[in-house]
């Protein structure tokens, strides 16, 4: 994991971040929170628990009021390494609940385009599908429209 530092006035909207990669796949599991719970505190020096505030923000989370764009724009700028904390944290989170999903995947993709991410910090982050196609048989010419007489 990429170590950064957040300062206070950011974990809020990174809790919002955390809690939209939790509801990305439309189905909220508790683990999810735990480990959003989990992560923030993780980022607070010499903290046990989440502070109360947090806490109630993740509680009162509503993922349809949620913009990615207006969270991360209140951010402000990040550095390459907060940014790359970021992305993988919500990594991380996607795949507490034992599922991939590709909705977390395009979740953690938007948020990436929404911080001013480079392709390179995504790198090892995100589903990459490949498509393999078969040689395609030459198609038949159409067949003669049937003489009437």
């Amino acid at each position: 994991m990429t170590k950064a530092t957040f300062e206070a006035e950011l974990l809020p909207h990174l809790a919002d971040i955390l809690m939209g990669g939790a509801h990305a796949d439309e189905h909220l599991d508790g683990r999810e929170v735990d480990a959003v719970v989990e992560l923030l505190t993780g980022l607070i020096k010499d903290a046990d628990e989440l502070p109360e505030p947090l806490r109630n923000r993740i509680d009162a989370f509503d993922p349809e009021q949620f913009d990615i764009k207006r969270t991360a724009y209140a951010m402000g700028d990040l550095s390459k390494e907060q940014r790359r904390a970021v992305l993988e944290m919500l990594s991380d989170l996607s795949e507490v609940d034992d599922e991939i999903d590709l909705k977390e995947d395009e979740y953690l993709r938007a948020v990436a385009d929404a911080l001013g991410s480079s392709t390179e910090e995504l790198e090892g982050l995100v589903v990459e599908i490949e498509l393999i196609s078969t040689p395609s048989r030459p198609v038949p010419p159409p067949l003669p429209p049937r003489f009437k007489p």
